[in-house]
Formats: structure tokens, C-alpha cells, sequence
């Protein structure tokens, strides 16, 4: 099932990989088009992840919600699903972010579901 709805995100155009972390780095699932290093992507999105919510906790300004890096080649889009997982959505340069953003919102309670 996770699977399947991560293959969903593939259908967005512009969207190469979608991405289910653990907060150890692993990668739990993933739906790819192209060549990614999902390993690599795991352990960056997991400790990318961990420094922005501490810079929140640090200055106050409560939990992170959604983390977006602009990329010259394309964003990738990093959101919790839980307390132990995340998610990494990366898309080519010129993709719909609010369309992620919405289909991610749209989506998140299956996900976690799925897990």
C-alpha cells in the first residue's frame, strides 16, 4: 500500500522520487523514476531534517511542518509523517510545488496509515 501511494506522486509532473525515511536515515519505501541515490537521499533528508527542527525548537518557533530546498536542478520537499518517519519528494526544476504540497496534505494520513 505504501508503495502504491508513493507511485501515486510519480504521476506529478516533474516529480522523480517520493521517498519514506526513517529518523535513522533508512529508507522504509520508495517510488523512483530515473536514477536517484535513495540511499544517499535517506541520510541527508534524515539529518536535513533534524537540523531544521532543532533551529525551530532553538528559536522558539515551534515544530516543523515542511522543509523546501531549492535546488538549481529542483526542489526537494521534506515533511514529517510521524514522530519516526519522514518523507522527501524530489522534482525536476520547473514542477507545480503547490500541487506536491497539496497532494502531500491530500495523502498524509494514508501515508501514515501505510506505515
Amino acid at each position: 500500500m505504501l508503495k502504491q501511494i508513493l507511485g501515486e506522486f510519480l504521476k506529478l509532473d516533474g516529480v522523480t522520487a517520493a521517498v519514506v525515511v526513517g529518523r535513522d536515515g533508512f529508507v522504509i519505501e520508495s517510488a523512483v523514476s530515473g536514477k536517484v541515490d535513495i540511499d544517499a537521499l535517506g541520510a541527508m533528508a534524515s539529518t536535513g531534517m533534524g537540523t531544521s527542527e532543532a533551529m525551530g525548537a532553538e528559536l522558539g518557533k515551534g515544530d516543523l511542518r515542511q522543509m523546501l530546498v531549492e535546488l538549481d536542478n529542483g526542489p526537494i520537499l521534506l515533511s514529517p509523517l510521524s514522530a519516526d518517519e519522514l518523507i522527501a519528494i524530489v522534482a525536476e526544476t520547473d514542477v507545480n510545488i503547490g500541487r506536491i504540497r497539496y497532494e502531500l496534505k491530500k495523502n498524509k494520513d494514508r501515508l501514515i496509515a501505510a506505515l
